[in-house]
Parts: C-alpha cells; structure tokens; sequence
C-alpha cells in the first residue's frame, strides 16, 4: 500500500480554519511546508499555503491538491513569524499571509519587460545591407536606415512609433542576425539603478561608534539574538555604523535587512549602500510595479539579492540566512500599519522575527520611542550612545522667537529674524530649509458672518484649499469641491475668509518677499508620480533651489551639507491634540527638524516660531535635550499607567448608521467586560477623533493591561462569540501609537 501525505492548507478566502488536502502521488516527493498550492474548493479553484504535513487525517472525503504554483515562498522564520501575528495582533492566518505575500506572487504576475535592440554590425557593413535592401523595396530597408542613425542601442517601442512600422521587419532581420533583440526588466531601466555610484571607503569611527559597532559584531558572530538601540544626535554618524555591521553579516556569509521609514529616505540610502556594496540590493517600496515586486521577491528567494531595503513591508523579504536587521529612525510612527488589520508595528516584528533566526537588531534614533530608551535602561536591549557629531560639524545654534509678540509688529508667517537669516542665506550661497506640517494654501474656509465652517460632506474634517487647482480638497477622503462664492447656510458673499496656512501658501509667500529666490516644495501634492522624491531631492542637493519647503517628510534623516538655516513653522498645534504621545511626537519632530541645518564645517542655524515658547517640549527640543524630555515623560507615563507601564488595545466599531456604530461598540466592550480577568482597565466607548471618515462613522475604546496575549486570546473569543452583521466593520489595534484618531 503506498503511503498517503495530508497537506494542512490556509486558504487566502476568509476561512478561519486551515483545510486539509491529499498530496497526488506525483506530488508526494515535491510537497513541503511553505509552498503556495492551487486546491479545489465548492468546486472552483483556490490558493493557499501549506502550513504543515502528516500521513493521516480525520476527514473522511479528503480532496486533492491541483498543483504546486509557487515551490517556496517563504522562509521559515517567515513562517513562524506569521503564526505569532496571527496570534498577538488576532488576525486570521489568511489575512496575516495576505499581508505577508505580495499580490504580484499570489496572483502569479511576471514582471513586465521592454525590448531592447541593437545592431550586430558595423556601420559600413549596415551601410551597403542598406543599399541591398533598398533595391528590393523591403521594410527592413526602414529598420537598418534607422539604425544608421542610432548609436548603441534603441527600445522596440520607441524604434515602432518612429518608423510607423510593424514588428516583423526587425524580427527577421534579428532572424538574419543583422540585429539583436534583448529583454530588458524594469527595475534594469530604474533611474536608481542607471545612477553612476562612486565606490566610497571606509569612515574613520570615532571611539563611541567603535564601541557600539563592536557590540554589535560580537552578537552577529555568535548567532545570538540581542537588540541594539544606537542612541545618537543628529550627524552623530550612526549611517557608517549600519554600513560596516552589514559588511560584516556579509563577511560572515550572512543576510541583512536595511529599513527606513519613509518612502523619501530610500533614495538617499539605495545612494549610500551602492556606493559602499557591490552586492546585489533589492528594493522594496509601495510604489514599485507588481511586476517589480515579483522579480525582487524571487531575486531575495534564491539569495541573488544580500542586502533588502526598503520601508515597513521590507519586514517580510524572505531573506534566508538573516543575519541582520536595521531600522534608521526607529521611533517613526510610519513603521506602524494603522490603516486595516493587522495591525503590526514593523519594529515589534523586527525583534520577533531576529528571535526566530537568531539574528541580531539593530534599533537607530537621535530621539528613540520611550519604549525603547525605557527598554535599553531595563537591559532588554544593549544600548550604544553618540553624544557628538563627527568631523567638523556642531550642533545648530537654536532660538525660539514668540510669535505672539511677533504678530504684532506685522501680520505675516514670518518673523523678522527669520526673513533676515533667509535672505543672510541667500546672499552666501547657502540653503535653508523650511518645515511646516500642513499642506495646501489654506487650511479651511469660514462664514465670520454665521460661524458656517466647510466641511467634508463625507468626513467630519474642515477642506482644505488648494490655489493651483482652486478647490477645497479633503485630506482624509480625498473629496474635491470648488471654492465657494457665497456661504451655504446665510447666503452672504462678503464674509467669507480663509484661515490658517500651508507649504503651498509659505512657498508663495516667500516669492512674493524674495522674487530673485529659487524654490522647492515636497509634500503629498508634489510627490504624487513614481520618482519625484529622488528628482526633487536630487535638484536641492545639486544646488538647482535656495530654499526647500515641506512637512515631515524633509525633516527625517536626509542629509543636505548646504543647508545652514532651517525655519520651524507652527508646530504647536500637535501639542493640543488629547493623546498621550502627543509631546513625544512634537519632541521628536522638532529635534529632527533642528538635526537639519549645520550638517557639514558650515554653522548651522535654527528659528523655531511658536505661539508657546515656554512649552517644556519646545524648550527641550530646541535644546535637543532628549535625556530631559525622557525624564519628564517617563515619569508622566508611569503616573497614568501608560506604556511602557502597560501594554493597550484600541477597538474601533464603524458602520454607515452612526447609532449602530455606536450600540455595537458599546455590545462588544460589555462582551469583553465578561470575559477579562481583573488587571485590565477598560476606558468608556467614545467618537474616534475623526468620527466620520467617508460616510462610515467610528467609536472606539481602550484596553490597558500588562498581558497581550492572554488580551489577544479573549479579544480571539469574543469576536467569534459576537457575530457582527455586515454592516459593521471591527478594528482592532494592537499596540496603537495614536489613542485619539
């Protein structure tokens, strides 16, 4: 009797349980755990993942499995890493390997191609075949005549619309080898990978990036598990440390996984890393082709690719033999996935999945979370500390003008001092930057009349007004509406004003003061189309603008050594917003902002304008004090219970009924009452800050407790007890960096 082989199967529908399959005889040999399998299900063809193998089951009609589409997708740290997720962030196993696995792989795309062809033959030699197939008249006579005129090589689509011919001429002369036709991939037409890198050598380290480095060469040599947090200021050199740590994984024949948090910084690092490795790097970012996505996934699965790059799903590359993992700027709110479940944090993976390959971690911040620092001071991680910048350059000199005062003497954006230090700027040849954390011209639009604010018809936020485009555009939804002549509510026309401003307004504003001065804006309306972070970046760093205007996005790790002056613009707003991370977000974007300017042997200077100049948080900012800003915040934590004092749950209902929303919400935090164990404090159900985003209204509430899992077991329970109509949606948020929206 031949010996049978059960296959348990995790469909990528929504079913809870994994199904199990019989392995067909020709299959028995080829079958392992991992591999992306096609298997009948009520009778149509499904995907999913073998999750584990036996030689019996207890179902007694067992169907069989169709075919093997892809033999290995992920490793198996990868593996391990997607049943712990499912578990701690109560997620199904399908959606976590959903999230894991590109679309690209799991609907088996092929990387998208171009033709690239080129000439066999000398250009005499095309001359008289020219002249041979001139007198018959054939088309290929157009082709050659063509590429008498081409210097190394042209794109068949490009040679097609010049010609307004069809393929065949040039696939017979490429028969007749006159011509040759390649296949060119799209990431081998990537601007990033066409860029000329001059190899770069090594930095000499100063003795604080020497300890910390060989920290963490002691953990990659021993295989051993250990998190590092590399505590350094701004320009303290903690790039050169990443460098050689992954020169070293590689020399030990190892891995490694660089991440950033934003899509603007890969630019900049994919720059840094190629200079430095002649090994393979793939890249991994949201904005790249599905076909891309495929092609880097299997260059990485066959260990093509050592190094991975890439923002907060570079998580789950499946690198094999991961030696390393890196994440720059580890405090930024990005690496967290808020938008659907599940709701991972990339840094808390990070950690989990260097435990399952025994690898090491290496955390990176001139402002850590308090989590981090508070976990490096409790010994749970190694911390390393840069206290000073390297080479010539020193901390910027900072000042904090009172715009209440300021206000007074003129009604613009600016200060005086700062308009003075701009134009200083200027006339040196220097660079400033400017950070404001709002895009748009206005932020809203008023009746003074009858109080009428315009709002989103679909979300409960204020439009925000757009000049080029002249509309009032929804930031949440995306909804678009042209601007009003007369208020909604009394009709009246006169009394309409627009209040507040944005990087679109600042940037007008500054030509209107300084025609002669040369601009660059970045922000989510400038950065809309593949590239345009690298193109605008590149054009400052090269000189092409005097002033770079833009929000968060220029502030966080870019490295600019013209730039001596940057302007802090209204960031006090942040500091108004009831959540208990608000100082700590405002703190770490004020320091990074002041990290900016002085970065080379020019001084650096820095103007922060605030309506609360003696906030402690803006004061400590400026001063870059983040040891005093941990003090006063740790202890704030550990008075109200907050992290790291205790691990939180946000659970958000929505519907389109706002009354089931909220009866619902409140049904299933009665249901979880039950249910929990003395030990967790559960905050009465409230409007989400952003109550109504496109027509769906959301109430929410918070979960405090020292024990996720056994939270993540009950909250497992309790959804599966409570059967939600279709209506109403679940969120549920693991380890949630925002408590308010």
């Amino acid at each position: 009797m031949t010996n049978k082989i059960f296959a348990s199967v995790v469909l990528e529908s929504n079913i809870a349980k994994s199904l199990d399959y019989e392995a067909p005889q020709d299959l028995i040999s080829k079958i392992k755990v991992g591999q992306l399998v096609e298997v009948p299900l009520r009778g149509r063809l499904k995907k999913g993942y073998i999750l584990s193998l036996q030689d019996k089951t207890n179902i007694k009609k067992v169907l069989k499995i169709n075919r093997i589409v892809k033999d290995e997708v992920l490793s198996k740290d990868l593996f391990k890493l997607a049943i712990w997720m499912a578990k701690y962030y109560s997620c199904s196993l399908s959606k976590i390997l959903r999230c894991i696995i590109p679309s690209s792989i799991r609907k088996e795309v092929t990387q998208k191609y171009h033709i690239y062809v080129t000439s066999n033959k000398t250009k005499k030699e095309l001359l008289d075949i020219f002249k041979e197939l001139s007198k018959k008249g054939s088309k290929q006579a157009i082709i050659v005549e063509y590429f008498l005129k081409v210097k190394k090589g042209v794109l068949l689509t490009q040679m097609l619309i010049d010609t307004k011919l069809s393929k065949a001429p040039v696939d017979s002369l490429v028969k007749k080898r006159i011509l040759n036709a390649k296949k060119l991939f799209s990431d081998e037409l990537d601007i990033l990978k066409n860029f000329e890198y001059f190899q770069t050598k090594e930095k000499i380290l100063n003795d604080e990036q020497q300890i910390a480095l060989d920290n963490i060469s002691t953990s990659i040599e021993k295989s051993k598990f250990e998190t590092h947090l590399i505590f350094g200021i701004t320009g303290s050199g903690k790039t050169e440390i990443y460098l050689r740590a992954i020169q070293k994984a590689l020399a030990l024949n190892k891995n490694a996984i660089m991440m950033v948090p934003e899509i603007a910084l890969t630019s900049q690092t994919i720059e840094r890393f190629r200079s430095r490795f002649k090994e393979q790097i793939a890249i991994i970012h949201h904005k790249r082709s599905a076909g891309e996505k495929t092609k880097e996934w299997e260059n990485i699965l066959s260990g093509k690719a050592k190094i991975v790059i890439g923002a907060r799903s570079s998580i789950f590359a499946p690198v094999k033999n991961l030696g390393l993992i890196i994440l720059d700027e580890e405090h930024d709110p990005s690496y967290k996935q808020t938008e659907e479940m599940p709701s991972y944090n990339a840094k808390h993976l990070a950690i989990m999945r260097a435990k399952f390959s025994n690898a090491t971690v290496v955390l990176g911040s001139a402002t850590p979370s308090i989590e981090s620092y508070y976990n490096a001071l409790n010994k749970k991680y190694t911390l390393s500390t840069l206290s000073k910048r390297i080479g010539k350059s020193n901390l910027a000199q900072v000042k904090i003008i009172n715009m209440k005062e300021e206000i007074k003497k003129s009604k613009s954006y600016f200060s005086n001092d700062l308009l003075d230090a701009i134009k200083q700027r200027h006339e040196k040849g220097e660079q400033t930057l400017i950070f404001l954390n709002r895009r748009g011209y206005n932020t809203s639009l008023h009746c003074l009349k009858c109080d009428y604010i315009f709002k989103c018809k679909h979300c409960d936020i204020t439009l925000t007004y757009h000049k080029k485009e002249n509309i009032l555009s929804c930031h949440s939804c995306g909804f678009k509406t042209r601007t009003a002549q007369n208020c909604p509510e009394c009709k009246s026309s006169e009394y309409i004003k627009y209040k507040g401003f944005g990087t679109e307004h600042i940037q007008s504003a500054l030509h209107a003061i300084f025609p002669n001065i040369k601009t660059i804006r970045i922000d989510r309306d400038t950065t809309t189309q593949k590239h345009s972070h690298e193109i605008l970046f590149k054009q400052f760093k090269s000189g092409k603008a005097d002033i770079l205007i833009g929000t968060q996005m220029i502030v966080k790790g870019l490295h600019f050594p013209s730039v001596t002056l940057v302007g802090i613009l209204n960031t006090d707003g942040a500091l108004n917003i009831p959540d208990f991370r608000s100082s700590e977000t405002v703190f770490q974007l004020v320091t990074q902002a002041c990290g900016r300017a002085g970065r080379s042997s020019l001084p650096g200077e820095v103007i922060i304008q605030s309506y609360m100049p003696e906030n402690s948080t803006i004061k400590l900012a400026s001063q870059q004090d983040y040891l005093g800003f941990y003090a006063s915040e740790i202890e704030n934590r550990k008075l109200f219970g907050y992290p790291p004092f205790s691990q939180m749950v946000k659970i958000v209902l929505a519907s389109q009924d706002e009354k089931k929303a909220e009866g619902f919400a409140n049904f299933f935090r009665d249901k979880l009452i039950k249910s929990l164990t003395s030990g967790y404090k559960i905050h009465p159900v409230l409007p989400s800050g952003r109550a109504k985003v496109k027509d769906v209204f959301r109430f929410q509430f918070l979960i405090r407790g020292k024990n996720m899992p056994l939270l993540s077991s009950i909250l497992d329970k309790v959804k599966n007890e409570v059967n939600l109509p279709r209506s109403i949606s679940l969120f549920i948020d693991i380890d949630p960096l925002s408590t308010f929206f």
